[in-house]
């Protein structure tokens, strides 16, 4: 093999090798970039399920003081028909 031919040889291998690590260095990124996206959209969801979260405890918060209402207005109607039946007997 003459010296000639042996570069010529050396070149179509190197023109291999760049041409194999820019098609992984494509594939690299577009992974990169995939992976970004689905990483902004569980951010994205996670703040939703925290505000979500935050309204849930505000109405939890709201319904439990309803039902110290409810249940403060239900013992005075019982304790008055108590004293009701028992002015009667």
């Amino acid at each position: 093999m003459t010296p000639e031919q042996r570069l010529d040889r050396v070149e179509r291998i190197l023109v291999l090798f760049v041409t194999a690590g820019r098609r992984v260095r494509g594939e690299y990124r577009q992974q990169s970039y995939e992976q970004d996206e689905k990483i902004n959209m569980l951010i994205q969801t996670q703040m939703e399920t925290e505000e979500i979260m935050k309204r849930l405890a505000v109405s939890q918060t709201e319904l439990a003081e309803s039902q110290k209402r409810t249940d403060k207005a239900l013992r005075a109607f019982i304790n008055s028909h108590r004293k009701r039946e028992n002015g009667q007997s």
